[in-house]
């Protein structure tokens, strides 16, 4: 038997080898390496456990909001879209998630279904690509009424979640689904509310109010966080010693919001109640070490947010390579 040494490769070796295939002309040619490009991402799930509970990141695709859509100074606005290598104009994602408890599957938000354009409506499709089947999911919790959160809700006016309860906040329901709003608001507002009730139309059996203690189930209740909406609603996840809130449109952009949470967002129903109640979510977030999830955050839209003074910043939550 050869010793270890005879057996290793030298460079000397290597050189020779080359040189004999060049000479036989077996050398790879370099048009038969070429691959024509993929054109597709990969799928859009992520996973991770908190305490007994699964989480699933499900991306729905991504939407441009410019930035003349903030209530920043646009030129300090530019510098921190700019700082933060953000495309022209900014894209933020459309994120929902699944929590797994073992007892029930949860899914807050739905996407955007076909209401928002060919970048975007993939949640069911991720879903069934990550495992789960859209008949397991037993409750629904939306956090707000906006085609983004509830467009996943039917495919073709039928429920396509055909076993989930729904939950709402009275407030949402009453603003978006009664008949007093519709009529005050401008013409081109209308469709939103006509969408939000074709979209909530096939689960008129199955549609429950938040409860007033704010449990749930086990492990989950709602956090009232109004302002973007009259009755936006964060969800909280509790497993054991860990904890995660889901907030739902707390922040449209992470450059700007973070650094400036008194910045708003063009489509909040009340602007300074909408600031109130991000810095609510991010002090409540910091302060308790929670993981949060946004809907726009970048995918898979879950960190954490750290405090510095009256500021914040956000650290992407550690891609676990196995749960």
């Amino acid at each position: 038997m050869k010793s270890q040494s005879h057996l290793a490769l030298t460079r000397r070796d290597l050189i020779i080898g080359g040189a004999a295939l060049a000479a036989a002309g077996t050398t790879p040619s370099p048009t038969a390496a070429k691959m024509p490009p993929a054109k597709a991402q990969a799928p859009g799930f992520f996973r991770r456990k908190l305490g007994e509970f699964e989480i699933t990141a499900l991306l729905d695709g991504d939407i441009a909001l410019e930035l003349k859509l903030f209530s920043g100074d646009a030129a300090e606005m530019e510098k921190l879209s700019h700082a933060h290598y953000q495309p022209s104009p900014p894209h933020a994602h459309v994120n929902a998630f699944a929590v797994n408890t073992g007892d029930k599957l949860y899914l807050v938000d739905t996407g955007t279904g076909n209401l928002m354009g060919s970048s975007l409506g993939r949640v069911t499709e991720n879903m069934v690509l990550a495992g789960i089947d859209p008949d397991q999911v037993d409750v629904i919790l939306l956090t707000h009424l906006h085609p983004d959160h509830f467009g996943g809700l039917t495919v073709e006016g039928r429920p396509a979640f055909k076993n989930a309860d729904i939950y709402l906040s009275e407030a949402d329901a009453k603003f978006w689904l009664g008949n007093e709003m519709i009529d005050k608001v401008p013409a081109d507002f209308r469709p939103f509310f006509q969408m939000a009730s074709a979209a909530v139309k096939p689960y008129a059996h199955r549609l429950m109010p938040l409860p007033q203690n704010g449990e749930i189930g086990a492990g989950v209740t709602t956090l009232a966080l109004p302002g973007h909406t009259v009755g936006h609603t964060g969800f909280r996840f509790s497993s054991g010693k860990e904890q995660m809130l889901v907030w739902g449109d707390i922040v449209h952009n992470l450059a700007l919001q973070f650094p400036k949470p008194e910045w708003t967002f063009a489509g909040d129903t009340d602007r300074e109640q909408a600031a109130a109640s991000r810095k609510k979510a991010f002090d409540m977030a910091a302060a308790d070490r929670l993981l949060v999830a946004g809907a726009h955050l970048p995918y898979p839209g879950v960190g954490y947010v750290e405090r510095s003074r009256d500021h914040y910043r956000y650290h992407p939550d550690f891609w676990p390579s196995k749960i």
